[in-house]
Formats: C-alpha cells, structure tokens, sequence
C-alpha cells in the first residue's frame, strides 16, 4: 500500500535522501491517519520520528503522545511521551455498539 505524506514545509537531503517534513504534517495509510508538527524521515538510520502533538485515528481508536518512532525495516512502532510522568491518552471510538 501507498504511505502519503503531506506537510506545509520539507526540506530534502539530496545526498542521504533523508527529508524533514514540518508546519502541519499529515501521514495516511490506508485508514490510518497521523497528524503531527515534525517528521523526520532517515534512510540512513532506517528510522521515521513523528513528534510535538501526535495525533492518530484509525477506525476504531483515536491517540494522543507526544512522540513516534517507527523502524522501516522491521515496521515495529515505539509511541511515547517525552516526560514519563505523563500518559499516551488513548480513546476508543464506538461507532455500532460493536467494537
């Protein structure tokens, strides 16, 4: 499947390919949906950082963090908030009783 990011600002590294994309960044997968002021995309480091208001909605469940990693090469994802007295707030999404 396509992944599309979308923000207002990018800057391009046409040596590494690494881009940092800024200023209302949108990610859509499929149904899933991240929203974010900051990513930074590392071919280098294999690694995409999505940060300062998170913001996630699938079908189901909405979430709020501070941070997001997510490894391209294994495709495992770390969300997480900077200072660990605070929680990732999470909220189920009903939309038939079913779920």
């Amino acid at each position: 499947e396509n992944i599309s990011i979308k923000s207002n600002y990018a800057k391009y590294n046409t040596k590494n390919f690494d881009t940092l994309f800024n200023n209302s960044v949108s990610v859509n997968y499929g149904e899933h949906v991240m929203k974010s002021e900051f990513l930074d995309l590392s071919f280098e480091n294999n690694l995409v950082s999505i940060y300062d208001n998170v913001r996630y909605l699938s079908g189901i469940s909405s979430l709020k963090a501070d941070k997001a990693e997510i490894d391209i090469l294994n495709k495992k994802t770390k969300i997480f908030m900077e200072d660990s007295n605070k929680k990732v707030q999470i909220k189920n999404i009903t939309t038939n009783g079913n779920n």
